[in-house]
């Protein structure tokens, strides 16, 4: 390895970086402006609605979801520092180093607005632990920039939508709004930088990148199915959000497929026929609240139910 890279700082590279990578860059630039003190706004939120007022039950479900949310801030937090350590480019790297800063803001005001709820906080689920641990250990860049910036980022902003729209507490709603903002940009850096990883990959590292994908969609699957008492008791509909998260990630890999010269053959593309399966099977193992299920999909559901549990046991 040859350091420092001299070229980063000639007028040749700036000049053609600056025609390429602009938008990229952007990121950083758009998060420094934006930044916000994690402490002043817990703090004023605590002030302007008296503190967090939630039955215990509630409290209860509100710490298992928020629980996977809390380490999955940690787990971007960890990932995010080591892309701007492995991304090549200087505007990537700024990219990677202000979600770096979003997410460690992110995670110690969870664990700050956590501790002001009160109760012992959960461990993470054993599907949740799978795919977060799976994404750190990889020492593939393409698959930590495809399953952070494009599926647990997407995730994370539905169930921040979930929260913010069935208006669970107040104090974090509001909260969360700054958070989403945040989120934002950082599925932008997979947006923009993504489709240059995906020309690199040689025809078998395109289909580990794709058994990558399905392994981890699995996982989460399974633990929405795990979880999904903690939403029903916090009045979220599981099935509306599942589909609005499906279309937040086509949106997603839209743009991704704008941004690439060739198909990217390395990523499941969701075509419309694909998207009316995908909310077949929403409805099929997640229903509508309050929709009637024949004898047979409730029977199929304690199946479900118990799978995952038993899946969840090994896992963990």
């Amino acid at each position: 390895m040859h350091w420092p890279p001299y070229k980063l700082a000639t007028r040749d590279y700036l000049a053609q970086a600056q025609k390429k990578y602009s938008r990229v860059e952007r990121i950083y630039h758009v998060g420094q402006h934006h930044s916000w003190s994690g402490k002043d706004v817990l703090r004023d939120l605590l002030r302007k609605h008296g503190g967090i007022d939630l039955p215990p039950d509630k409290r209860a479900a509100l710490r298992e979801i928020s629980s996977t949310l809390l380490w999955g801030e940690l787990a971007a937090w960890s990932i995010s520092a080591d892309l701007a350590l492995q991304l090549k480019t200087v505007e990537a790297k700024m990219a990677a180093t202000s979600q770096t800063h979003d997410e460690a803001r992110h995670f110690y005001t969870l664990r700050d607005y956590l501790l002001e709820l009160g109760g012992e906080l959960p461990q993470l689920d054993g599907y949740s632990h799978t795919v977060l641990t799976s994404i750190l250990d990889s020492s593939c860049l393409a698959e930590q920039l495809l399953a952070l910036q494009l599926i647990v980022e997407n995730l994370a902003v539905n169930t921040f939508k979930a929260l913010q729209k069935a208006q669970v507490e107040p104090v974090l709603a509001e909260l969360l709004s700054y958070f989403e903002r945040d989120e934002a940009r950082h599925i932008g850096l997979g947006v923009l930088y993504l489709p240059e990883l995906l020309e690199q990959l040689t025809p078998l590292q395109a289909f580990r990148l794709q058994l990558f994908q399905v392994k981890v969609a699995t996982l989460i699957g399974w633990g929405a199915q795990l979880r999904r008492p903690y939403y029903e008791a916090l009045g979220i509909d599981l099935n509306a959000s599942m589909r609005r998260g499906m279309r937040l990630h086509l949106e997603v890999l839209a743009g991704l497929r704008s941004h690439c010269e060739t198909e990217p053959r390395a990523i499941f593309m969701a075509s419309a026929e694909q998207q009316r399966m995908n909310d077949l099977s929403v409805d099929l193992f997640f229903p509508r609240a309050g929709s009637h299920q024949p004898q047979w999909q409730r029977v199929m559901l304690g199946a479900t139910n118990a799978v995952a549990a038993v899946g969840e046991r090994l896992l963990a």
